[in-house]
């Protein structure tokens, strides 16, 4: 065999065994969450927690979801530290702005290792303001700290653009 073909067979096998791997983790993905474990569902829950109290405006709710001075909001290019200066500085004000808000996530899906949980999620958002509308979809990411017999969201990382018609409707 040729050094050009022993290449070539070297780079077929590598690829098909890639593409094997691959589609492993593909099908164990897909069905990871079919029957999530309780303490998986119950970071699933804690995430819905915080989309709805944000929604109803629930600043005492989030208090207890947030995780303190150990909380950081990264939120595009935005950065806040603590849950004192993201409700203060970004959380609230952006609230008194909205009516008709509605942010809602989906596709949550979450793991837990120990005291510690990670999840990422789609989430929509809609909201009239003073001067147009917010009418946008978004993937996150949130880290959670186990705290006695509950979590709280220690990291949210979001991105968002605006809603293209080929988006899933709101939830």
């Amino acid at each position: 065999m040729s050094g050009i073909s022993r290449r070539l067979a070297v780079a077929v096998a590598m690829t098909v065994a890639l593409a094997g791997r691959a589609n492993a983790q593909d099908h164990a993905h897909a069905g990871y969450q079919a029957t999530p474990s309780a303490e998986v569902a119950s970071v699933i829950q804690a995430i819905q927690a915080l989309f709805a109290a944000a929604e109803r405006g629930d600043l005492a709710a989030l208090d207890s979801i947030y995780a303190g001075d150990s909380l950081l909001v990264i939120e595009g290019s935005g950065i806040n530290r603590g849950w004192t200066d993201y409700r203060d500085n970004h959380l609230a004000p952006e609230l008194k702005e909205f009516s008709n808000f509605r942010y809602r996530p989906f596709e949550i899906e979450a793991r837990v290792s120990g005291n510690l949980a990670w999840a990422t999620f789609r989430y929509a958002l809609s909201a009239d303001l003073p001067n147009g509308k917010a009418d946008v979809v978004g993937r996150g990411t949130a880290i959670l700290e186990r705290r006695g017999a509950r979590w709280v969201v220690r990291l949210t990382h979001t991105a968002s653009r605006a809603r293209r018609p080929s988006d899933p409707p709101m939830p």
